[in-house]
């Protein structure tokens, strides 16, 4: 494609982003940067080291200190801590619960903002969360917002959580994907919203190739004439 350029996927938790964000980024053969995973790994480490996200001292000790290793392959974006990776130990329900308190933090969401910028600084990514396109991103050339029904995305959510071996209910999960949208929309730093220019797609009755697929063809036209 020439020019290496920004891709965002925003869009609430269940709605297919990180499938597609990770599908995209192998057929454009850019980074996959995955948002949710840094904010799961803070709440990791937090919950390890019972770190009390209202002391503004802490915090900022705890953020200055925390380097996690980040690759991002063909395969997914990892995370490792002291050499060892964590990435399958994020995604728990505690640690996802963690995370949506983590994610509420200013402080910690500007950490995961410079992180973010920082390995997209040559351009070549797909970058899935819920505030790329409005506040991370907010100059990428291409902007999608993912959206599905409510009990789509907590069948979704729930059939992730069985392949890590985790019993979830699913009216308890749509229970907490509920709350986990009005405090996303909520919130004051960085709430969730579809951003400026961003492409609507409601995957509940799409298959992730499907989604991918109409995705592939917006972004070939919207960089068409990009690349020179």
């Amino acid at each position: 494609m020439g020019r290496r350029h920004i891709i965002t996927i925003d869009g609430p938790a269940g709605a297919g982003k990180s499938t597609v964000a990770r599908s995209l980024a192998r057929a454009l053969g850019y980074l996959y940067l995955d948002s949710g995973a840094l904010y799961r790994a803070v709440a990791w480490q937090a919950l390890k080291q019972r770190l009390d996200l209202q002391d503004p001292q802490a915090l900022s000790a705890f953020l200055k200190d925390f380097k996690p290793r980040i690759v991002s392959d063909e395969t997914g974006f990892h995370l490792f801590i002291h050499g060892r990776e964590i990435t399958q130990e994020l995604r728990t329900p505690e640690v996802s619960r963690e995370a949506s308190r983590v994610a509420a933090v200013p402080r910690v969401r500007r950490w995961v903002t410079e992180r973010l910028r920082s390995l997209a600084r040559n351009g070549g990514v797909v970058a899935e969360g819920r505030d790329m396109g409005s506040v991370v991103f907010p100059a990428a050339e291409v902007k999608f917002f993912l959206t599905a029904d409510l009990a789509v995305r907590a069948a979704r959510r729930r059939q992730e959580w069985q392949k890590e071996q985790v019993a979830v209910d699913l009216q308890e999960t749509m229970t907490e994907l509920a709350a986990r949208d009005r405090q996303d929309e909520t919130r004051t730093a960085s709430p969730l919203v579809a951003p400026k220019g961003a492409i609507s797609l409601d995957t509940t009755g799409l298959t992730p190739e499907e989604v991918v697929n109409r995705c592939l063809t917006v972004i070939r036209g919207a960089l068409a004439g990009k690349n020179s």
